[in-house]
C-alpha cells in the first residue's frame, strides 16, 4: 500500500518553537519514519521546494517573514541498544524527546548522558549543536549519526570524526553539512559508573556529599541547578543560552583579567581561553535582568533571552545586537549567537 503524504500549507511555526516566535511555513509536514521523510524530500525536489527540518524548536529563531519551501518536523522515534561487555551502544531516533531519553539511560544504568539532563529539544539536535553542559559534550559520547543526504539522495552512517565536532559546533552547521538530515544517533555509554562532577556547580553541590554520588543523584542535581539558572521553557518563551561562551587568545584574556578582577577563564589549548560570558554580562555589562519591551535577559542567568509575551523575531535580534555591541565596547570580544536562525 502506497504511503499517503499529508502536507499542509501556510502553517504558523510559532507554536513549534520554545521561543513562541515565528512566521508562516509555506508548506509543512511531519515525518514519523525514514520512509515518510525520504518521500517528503522527493516531493520537495519534484516541486522545487527548499527543505528545512524542524526538531523540538528549542534552539531556533524563526523570522517574522516565515519560511519558504517545505518545513519537515522530524518525529522519527525508536530506541534500541546493544551491550558489548561494559559498553552500551544506544541508538535513538532523531525525534525522541532528549530529556526523556536521558532519563531512560539513567534508569537503565547506562552512564554518560546524566550531566546533560533537563535540556529541551530532541535527540536529532544534539550532534548538530554538539550539546554540552556541566563538563560533558555529547560529541565525546557519539558513536555514529545516521543521516539522509538531500544532495546525494541516500542514507549515510557518519562516524564521530566525520561529524567534526567543536565547541557548540559540527559539520551540520557548515556548508558541507547543510544538506544532511539527522535520522538517528548512536551513543557509546557504559555500565561502569563514571561520575563527572568536576564542573564548578556540581562540585559545590556535592561538596558535603558522603561517598560517590549515584547516576540518579547527579541527574537530580543537574535538574535542580538548571531550574535555578534557566526559566521553565513551558512558561516563558526562550531558546536557553542565546550566546556562546567566547574563545579568545591568552594575551587578550590576560589583558581583560587585569582590567576585570575575577574574570573566569578556562584554557583549552592552542594558546586560547574560553571565557565566561555570563560573568561578563553580569559583572562588566550589568545586563542581568535587562529588558526592552517584551524582550530581556533572564534574572537568574543573563546568557538567556526571554520572550515575555508578544515579542517578534526582530525584537529578539535587535536586543541581541545591543548585547553584542555592549560586550564588544567593554571587552573587544565579538560574541556569537547560539540558536539557528531561519
Amino acid at each position: 500500500m502506497d504511503t499517503v503524504l499529508k502536507i499542509d500549507q501556510e502553517v504558523s511555526l510559532a507554536s513549534y518553537t520554545t521561543f513562541g516566535i515565528g512566521g508562516i511555513a509555506e508548506y509543512f509536514a511531519i515525518a514519523s519514519s525514514e520512509e515518510v521523510l525520504t518521500l517528503l524530500t522527493e516531493y520537495a525536489r519534484e516541486h522545487d521546494l527548499r527543505v528545512s527540518v524542524l526538531g523540538g524548536g528549542s534552539n531556533l529563531l524563526v523570522s517574522d517573514s516565515g519560511v519558504k519551501g517545505l518545513v519537515i518536523k522530524n518525529e522519527i522515534k525508536d530506541i534500541t541498544h546493544k551491550v558489548e561487555n561494559e559498553k552500551v551502544l544506544v541508538t535513538a531516533g532523531a525525534g525522541e524527546e532528549w530529556d526523556a531519553f536521558v532519563l531512560r539511560t539513567v534508569e537503565e544504568g547506562w552512564w554518560g548522558l546524566e550531566n546533560l539532563s533537563a535540556i529541551p529539544g530532541t535527540v536529532g539536535a544534539t550532534p548538530i549543536q554538539n550539546v554540552g553542559a556541566y563538563g560533558v559534550e555529547v560529541g565525546n559520547l557519539i558513536e555514529e549519526v545516521k543521516v539522509y543526504s538531500l544532495r546525494e539522495q541516500k542514507f549515510i552512517a557518519m562516524t564521530k570524526d566525520d561529524c567534526r565536532f567543536g565547541y557548540r559546533d559540527s559539520i551540520f552547521k557548515s556548508e558541507a553539512g547543510k544538506d544532511l538530515i539527522v535520522l538517528s544517533v548512536t551513543y557509546s555509554l557504559s555500565t561502569t559508573p563514571n561520575p563527572q562532577i568536576h564542573y564548578k556547580d556540581l562540585a559545590e553541590y556535592f561538596s558535603n556529599h558522603s561517598g560517590t554520588p549515584s547516576q540518579l543523584e547527579i541527574r537530580d542535581a543537574v535538574v535542580e541547578i538548571r531550574s535555578k539558572k534557566f526559566p521553565d521553557w513551558k512558561k516563558f518563551g526562550t531558546a536557553g543560552s542565546f550566546f556562546k561562551n567566547p574563545v579568545i587568545s591568552t594575551a587578550h584574556f590576560n589583558e581583560l583579567a587585569k582590567q576585570y578582577e575575577g574574570l573566569p577563564g578556562y584554557p583549552i589549548g592552542d594558546g586560547t581561553v574560553k571565557v565566561s560570558l555570563g560573568w561578563i554580562l553580569d559583572k562588566v555589562c550589568e545586563l542581568r535582568g535587562a529588558r526592552t519591551g517584551q524582550v530581556g535577559t533572564y534574572e537568574n542567568q543573563s546568557l538567556v533571552l526571554i520572550n515575555y509575551g508578544g515579542a517578534t523575531a526582530s525584537d529578539i535580534s535587535n536586543f541581541a545586537e545591543t548585547v553584542k555591541d555592549k560586550v564588544f565596547e567593554k571587552t573587544k570580544i565579538l560574541i556569537e549567537m547560539e540558536p539557528t536562525r531561519w
